[in-house]
């Protein structure tokens, strides 16, 4: 939906507006909040999307913890396979907080829903639709740094070969974004190479998608908190320009009317407080990924094949910035 489509007295068309492209990143993942008038079907649909998305990400990440158990590498091979590791085991975390936190986020998704039943006045409306489009901008840069920069990764490892000698055959595999341990998944044999590099892809935008849609939509969440407050603060200068020839009974009106409507803003905000909290985590673990990434091209700057070395940290280092400009 855009603005153009937007009907011009239909409260419904402006919050949809706001919150589309969140609903777009959450609900392929089953994670977008359900509301008392979701349908048993829809609900059945989330449920087996959560079962899916849960299959995908622990065939990943399992079987590479396995790998860093178990497995005798050396330590720069193991801190290679880590970078990759924490972002899925990471992403299965936000996307289990997701789910827990669905009440809360519903609780906000109708608080904007309602702001914009409430908000009725042309010039306020503006406002809202403002800070809406900043929100929605947010989102979509959220995602197009998440998504990119990993399914980047993804398609670089994919398309970037690996030949190995068992016994007297040489066998031409492509290399997994997220280690496995061969014992487990004979990786190394066609065509379960292809298979696990598939569900990897999968995996990688199931997590992918709960931290963009994590982080968008508490994006969201405070731009429409921002142009509440930006409302409030207009509405009280108006009354201090209108005071002065109005009586007494009009004002207590309108200063009940600002109260009224400045606690409803306060009590949104302390919910949205949560969420934000929830996004600030999510950003120090892009950190902690970067970090890795950085440990391990330091320990790698000597291997003949430091240009994938860069290449990764690039990709890692692309999502960290765009954390740290949100934030």
């Amino acid at each position: 939906m855009t603005e153009s489509t937007m009907t011009e007295d239909n409260p419904h068309s402006y919050s949809d507006y706001s919150l589309q492209l969140n609903r777009w990143f959450l609900k392929p993942i089953g994670a977008w909040p359900l509301s008392a008038s979701t349908s048993k079907l829809e609900r059945i649909v989330s449920l087996i999307l959560n079962f899916l998305c849960y299959f995908f990400v622990l065939f990943t990440v399992i079987p590479c913890l396995l790998y860093l158990c178990l497995e005798d590498e050396t330590f720069p091979v193991k801190l290679k396979t880590l970078g990759p590791f924490s972002h899925w085991f990471i992403g299965g975390i936000n996307y289990t907080t997701l789910l827990l936190r669905g009440k809360e986020m519903h609780s906000c998704i109708k608080h904007v829903q309602n702001d914009w039943k409430i908000i009725t006045r042309k010039e306020d409306q503006k406002v809202m639709i403002k800070y809406a489009k900043i929100g929605r901008c947010t989102a979509a840069f959220c995602a197009a740094f998440m998504q990119g920069g990993v399914l980047s990764h993804c398609t670089i490892s994919a398309f970037t070969k690996e030949i190995i000698v068992v016994g007297n055959e040489t066998r031409t595999l492509r290399v997994l974004p997220c280690i496995s341990y061969k014992k487990l998944i004979p990786v190394d044999t066609n065509p379960t190479n292809a298979i696990v590099l598939a569900t990897q892809f999968v995996s990688g935008f199931i997590v992918n998608s709960s931290a963009a849609g994590a982080v968008s939509i508490v994006a969201v969440f405070a731009a429409h908190a921002c142009g509440q407050l930006n409302i409030m603060t207009t509405w009280v200068n108006e009354f201090v320009t209108r005071s002065k020839n109005r009586n007494s009974s009009i004002q207590l009106k309108e200063i009940g009317k600002i109260v009224k409507h400045h606690l409803r803003v306060l009590r949104y905000r302390k919910r949205d407080d949560r969420n934000m909290l929830y996004g600030i985590v999510q950003m120090h673990a892009e950190h902690m990924h970067a970090r890795i990434l950085h440990s391990y091209g330091i320990a790698e700057s000597q291997s003949p094949n430091y240009g994938c070395v860069q290449r990764d940290t690039l990709l890692h280092d692309f999502q960290h910035f765009h954390h740290m400009l949100h934030w």
